[in-house]
């Protein structure tokens, strides 16, 4: 057991918080073509289900599950939403945008598609109401205003920017979404959430984590221990192959360091991802990894490397010809 665990607590210093997915850079482009562009896909989509939103009454708001890097201009012309929400005959404005969103949400999830989109409000009545992502995420300054709404005790605002920077990667958000789940601060109180984003936390490479993963697991059951780890390695697989980076080395570590037995071959298979993407330390534990790997495994797992890393370069490329069409 001794010579076991020892490559692990070495592979350990080599899995670290990388680069953040940036939110496309669509300043130069026609920001109404695109605008009107994700509505019609919104009324088509809609259409589909033999719902015509313009014929609902007023006081109506349209939803749908934005995932950004898809919205090219093939999507555009001919797309359907996954995930749909509406609402009408609403007292008003801001509850129907609500009832909307919620409705979206529901069929997000019945779809399972946590984190591969957004619910966003497309309509209102007959106004446009698409935001177009044209900032990227300063990461510092989200967290700093965070922790400002934290020591403020304006805990809802301050969960509010620790869920964004938690879905981008930051150790220390995801520390913090556990932290108030696990005490019920502007949330109620959740031990399921906490292990989650607290495991989250520690493959990401945030130390605290351990204490929040030890309180919360004695609160929650075997059975339910197990599914939100298997749950959280859904999550990395998903962000991982629409191209969040950031997804890669935490994924890696969680094969190696979740299961009762290490997975060496897919912690291999994604740090072969992580090192042609060039990630930093990735190589180095690949290259460490690879000697628990069986000689006649590795052609087959390199393959399926390669596929991978292929299907991700593409679906990052989406979000270039986001940049102009």
């Amino acid at each position: 057991m001794k010579g076991f665990f020892l490559p692990l607590l070495l592979l350990k210093f080599f899995f670290i918080n990388i680069l953040y997915s940036q939110i496309p850079n669509i300043e130069n482009r026609d920001k109404k073509k695109i605008k009107d562009g994700i509505l019609n896909s919104y009324y088509r989509s809609m259409n589909k289900w033999d719902i015509s939103f313009q014929d609902l009454l007023e006081n109506k708001s349209g939803a749908a599950c934005i995932e950004w890097p898809l919205m090219t201009k093939a999507f555009l012309s001919k797309g359907i939403f996954d995930a749909l929400g509406y609402s009408q005959n609403i007292p008003n404005k801001k509850a129907s945008e609500i009832a909307a969103i919620s409705g979206c949400n529901k069929m997000k999830d019945y779809y399972q598609l946590e984190g591969k989109c957004e619910c966003e409000v497309i309509v209102l009545n007959d106004e446009n109401k698409v935001i177009l992502p044209i900032k990227e995420i300063n990461i510092d300054n989200d967290f700093n205003e965070a922790i400002k709404f934290f020591k403020e005790q304006d805990y809802i605002n301050a969960l509010k920017f620790f869920k964004k920077l938690s879905e981008l990667g930051h150790a220390k958000s995801q520390f913090n979404l556990s932290l108030m789940n696990l005490k019920g601060l502007g949330i109620t109180q959740n031990f399921s959430r906490a292990y989650f984003w607290a495991l989250a936390s520690k493959l990401y490479g945030e130390k605290k984590s351990a204490l929040i993963i030890r309180q919360s697991r004695y609160k929650i059951s075997k059975e339910e221990k197990s599914e939100l780890e298997n749950e959280l390695k859904e999550y990395l697989e998903n962000i991982s192959e629409i191209g969040n980076t950031h997804g890669f080395l935490p994924l890696a570590k969680w094969y190696i360091t979740v299961p009762k037995k290490p997975d060496y071959i897919n912690s291999y298979k994604w740090l072969s991802i992580a090192t042609a993407f060039n990630l930093k330390n990735a190589k180095e534990a690949r290259d460490k990894i690879s000697t628990y790997v069986k000689k006649e495994s590795l052609t087959s797992i390199q393959e399926e490397a390669k596929d991978s890393y292929e299907m991700i370069k593409k679906n990052i490329q989406s979000k270039i010809e986001l940049d102009g069409e």
